[in-house]
């Protein structure tokens, strides 16, 4: 009998604790630059943390970043997770159509498929299925952000919070004083101004913070070292982006501020995106969104990278 009641009450605290995790959406850009699989990785590897519903890709060559999606939940054991392909655009420009060196990683990859559903469409499923309870982080162009709005104007407002690597509000890259055209925003205006305008619960991580958190030779090398199926594929992935340079992990840093708010500061500002891509602020204005202004780098850097390190995540 006791072993019984025993079982019974361990089932009600793992129910109790599944649903205390916080319901995430990633849309993203992955296999541009190297900063997308070390925001997957950093989701991913927050099991503790975060309940996954799912991954869409966003801008260019959609189905390409889907293929990479799906091999890195195949790689990790998590295949589960549904993997939606968001409008493609590679027909816009050249650029939107570069076939990124990333790709080659999963390049003829099919043990598992996205489904059917396009981007959108799911985000707004979801989003009405667990109404107040998810949080979707955006890290690529907006594009997908734009197909939801445009479809069901509601349903992003239905959000927990959207977090977006989105933005140069006080610094540009590199901590240059001069604010930059941010490229999640600068490669689709149109649908950067409808995003910042859709009177959605926005918090917005820019190149304020992100700009300074960078992974460095020796935080690399312990990625190696480490040899699991996760940090095989971000030394694999940042080896073909470009192994000599330390990689920038902007859109991680959304990822972040939903598992550290402790080491971010905040202030709430009207933000508007004008027809050259800038992010500007107008004081003038009541706040419609959250942007972050500092960061406790270090300690950012240090709290991943034990996340890295300690997850045991694989097939």
């Amino acid at each position: 009998m006791k072993k019984l009641v025993f079982s019974f009450l361990f089932i009600l605290a793992c129910l109790h604790l599944q649903a205390q995790k916080q319901k995430v959406i990633l849309d993203c850009d992955l296999g541009d630059d190297v900063d997308d699989a070390y925001a997957v990785a950093l989701m991913l590897a927050s099991t503790d943390k975060f309940e996954v519903l799912g991954i869409t890709t966003c801008y260019g060559r959609t189905d390409d970043r889907g293929t990479m999606a799906c091999k890195f939940l195949y790689e990790t054991g998590l295949e589960k997770i549904p993997v939606a392909i968001g409008r493609n655009t590679s027909a816009t420009n050249e650029r939107a159509n570069w076939f990124a060196d990333q790709f080659h990683w999963s390049k003829g990859f099919n043990k598992i498929k996205p489904i059917a559903q396009p981007a959108a469409d799911f985000i707004i499923e979801q989003l009405k299925k667990y109404p107040g309870e998810v949080i979707v982080f955006s890290v690529g162009p907006v594009t997908n952000m734009r197909d939801v709005i445009e479809k069901d104007p509601q349903a992003l407002k239905l959000a927990k919070r959207v977090i977006a690597m989105f933005g140069s509000f006080h610094i540009g890259y590199n901590g240059s004083p001069t604010i930059n055209p941010e490229w999640n925003v600068v490669v689709d205006v149109e649908s950067s101004k409808k995003f910042v305008n859709a009177g959605v619960n926005i918090l917005y991580a820019g190149l304020d913070v992100t700009t300074f958190v960078k992974i460095d030779k020796v935080n690399r090398e312990k990625l190696l070292y480490r040899q699991s199926p996760v940090t095989s594929i971000l030394c694999g992935l940042t080896t073909l982006w470009g192994y000599e340079r330390n990689p920038t992990i902007f859109d991680a840093v959304a990822i972040g501020m939903a598992l550290y708010p402790d080491l971010f500061k905040t202030e709430k500002v009207f933000v508007e995106v004008d027809d050259k891509g800038y992010t500007r602020i107008d004081k003038t204005k009541a706040p419609n969104a959250e942007i972050a202004v500092w960061i406790n780098t270090e300690e950012f850097i240090k709290r991943i990278m034990e996340v890295y390190m300690k997850q045991n995540l694989g097939r």
